[in-house]
């Protein structure tokens, strides 16, 4: 019975770590990181004015950071969940921070947007 729960055990932690490598493969980018990059930009997506150069390293970062579809669509989600939650967010404000930091986006984020359908 000992040697049958020893077993177990080591059954269990390879299909936890089996779970975990295939977890982190489907989605690289997690909405910490996008959160942490773009954080910078909320003055400028409330107020206007002039856009904080760590909000253009932020949107450089998250752009270099989206290789797959599954990347987009996280990132998409992330920031329409964000934006939601600051008072006085203005969504065209937001959408023209690529072209002001010199990168694009596949996406405009609007309220909504169905970041699902982003590719």
């Amino acid at each position: 019975m000992a040697k049958f729960a020893g077993t177990s055990k080591v059954a269990l932690m390879v299909v936890l770590s089996y779970m975990l490598v295939v977890a982190h493969a489907e989605a690289a980018l997690t909405c910490e990181q996008v959160t942490n990059w773009l954080t910078p930009c909320i003055s400028y997506g409330v107020f206007g004015g002039t856009v904080a150069p760590a909000c253009c390293e932020g949107i450089k970062e998250l752009h270099a950071a989206k290789q797959t579809k599954e990347d987009i669509r996280v990132s998409c989600s992330c920031i329409k969940d964000g934006a939601a939650r600051i008072p006085g967010i203005d969504y065209d404000r937001i959408n023209q921070l690529p072209g002001l930091c010199g990168t694009t986006s596949p996406y405009k984020v609007y309220p909504s947007t169905d970041c699902s359908k982003v590719v």
